[in-house]
């Protein structure tokens, strides 16, 4: 029987060639490509997988929204990152979620068939490198991540396009006083004298990518 994955990454070319090489690999079978969230979900109405690859950087559904998603609506699927960020913000914010695995793009093919039957025999797997860096994660003097919420995110992205604090409580249907509360708290939480620094917080940890900042 062959271990069934998914792969899901906005770059086609990358997708593709990745695709390819899986299915290169003894006892794997790739049963479907996406390029974002909402496809993703569309597709697991009908196709289900044993692994799948998931970036983190997407238009659309990035993803930290697809992957608390996945846990909720499907629990036993094992879901193995693949993404070019290697850094302890990024690690940090994923751990959180129920995965099987982080891979660096620059994964050779002995190391991806590897964290592919691992995950699937023992349900886990991190390479040397993230290893590394999960023990620095828990280093006492490194600052935790100020884990914000879907709806602080949303409130950093509008306030990034420029939208007054009233056209941000019309958007996301709250009091202009609730927006401003929780500009409040996002301050707290990332230890910022204004909104500004607030930002820049995002930004470095990856909650908010390039494509928000247009």
């Amino acid at each position: 029987m062959k271990i069934k994955v998914g792969i899901v990454d906005d770059h086609k070319l990358f997708r593709t060639s990745f695709g390819l090489l899986l299915s290169q690999l003894d006892g794997v079978e790739v049963v479907f490509q996406c390029s974002n969230g909402i496809e993703l979900f569309e597709v697991l109405k009908t196709k289900m997988v044993d692994i799948l690859f998931l970036d983190i950087q997407m238009p659309v559904m990035d993803g930290f929204e697809i992957t608390p998603k996945l846990n909720e609506r499907y629990p036993d699927l094992k879901i193995l990152i693949l993404s070019s960020f290697n850094d302890p913000y990024t690690i940090e914010r994923m751990l959180k979620y129920n995965i099987a695995g982080y891979l660096t793009k620059n994964a050779g093919q002995s190391q991806i068939k590897k964290a592919i039957f691992n995950v699937f025999e023992d349900g886990v797997y991190y390479d040397s490198q993230i290893r590394n860096i999960v023990k620095h994660l828990q280093d006492a003097d490194y600052k935790k991540d100020a884990g914000l919420t879907q709806k602080e995110i949303e409130i950093i992205k509008l306030f990034v396009k420029q939208y007054s604090g009233r056209e941000i409580a019309e958007k996301l249907h709250l009091s202009v006083r609730t927006v401003e509360k929780h500009k409040e708290i996002i301050m707290q939480k990332t230890g910022a004298n204004n909104f500004i620094g607030a930002v820049a917080y995002a930004i470095i940890r990856h909650y908010i990518t390039e494509d928000d900042l247009f």
